[in-house]
């Protein structure tokens, strides 16, 4: 399934968040088709490898010639292993409110989302984390209610009317976040990324809890070349954010026509 804004060609491609958060974009592709036609995707495989023949499929029949691929949190990943895998297919990916790349990283992003949430929270974060983990049923519920916390935990100043509603799929999420996860780990998500040939781009804020650092440090100590835009009072998701959605608006526009 895909969602078409604007009027065609569609040439650029937004890619949601999760795994397993399909239409958690849809606010950035309004955005978007004030000027371009945008081709939003829903990813519903249940793999990282079926996701991008999926996504492979989806541009093809939708889109022609070469496209931008701006993916944010978890869309950030598959955009820049996508463009990895077929490079015939992507002229940029722009990566936004990415998460970090090396495994050495991932402890900083509990800390500075932990550091926003009230004692409760937390601790109602990391029991929806162990059910999980231990493959409790519910897992629809448990993650719109991990993502309605970390909604709240992971922005500067949101606006509330802003917040897309993602259709939320707990076993797709468990599945593919679980390998993933497991790419960081072993460092084949990075190696991936040190083999994208087409410009690569970061949006992030700086008060978003996956630390900018963690995506362009280990790039650049691997020589691979990565434009980066870091913003004042932003969190996760710069197109809600009520201090820099103008400023994101601007970059991102500045990214899309150059």
């Amino acid at each position: 399934m895909v969602r078409k804004h604007g009027k065609e060609p569609y040439h650029i491609v937004v890619l949601h968040g999760g795994p397993g958060a399909a239409g958690s974009v849809f606010g950035l592709a309004g955005m978007i088709s004030k000027k371009f036609g945008v081709l939003e995707p829903m990813q519903s495989k249940y793999t990282i490898e079926e996701q991008e023949e999926e996504l492979r499929e989806q541009i093809e029949n939708n889109c022609s010639g070469k496209v931008i691929l701006a993916g944010h949190s978890w869309g950030a990943w598959l955009a820049g292993l996508f463009a990895e895998r077929f490079p015939d297919k992507v002229e940029k990916v722009i990566l936004i409110g990415c998460g970090p790349l090396d495994e050495a990283y991932v402890s900083k992003i509990g800390e500075r989302r932990k550091g926003n949430m009230s004692p409760e929270e937390a601790e109602e974060f990391d029991q929806i984390l162990r059910k999980l983990e231990e493959g409790a049923g519910e897992k629809d519920e448990y993650l719109r209610r991990l993502g309605a916390i970390c909604d709240k935990a992971d922005g500067y100043q949101e606006e509330e009317a802003l917040r897309d509603n993602a259709e939320v799929n707990g076993d797709l999420h468990e599945k593919v976040w679980k390998e993933a996860a497991g790419l960081r780990e072993s460092g084949k998500l990075l190696e991936k990324f040190e083999g994208i040939s087409c410009p690569l781009v970061l949006i992030q804020g700086v008060a978003d809890p996956h630390p900018p650092e963690g995506v362009i440090q280990p790039l650049r100590d691997r020589n691979v070349d990565i434009k980066t835009y870091v913003l004042d009072k932003c969190g996760h998701t710069p197109w809600r954010e009520k201090y820099a959605r103008e400023e994101f608006e601007r970059v991102l526009f500045s990214e899309l026509e150059g």
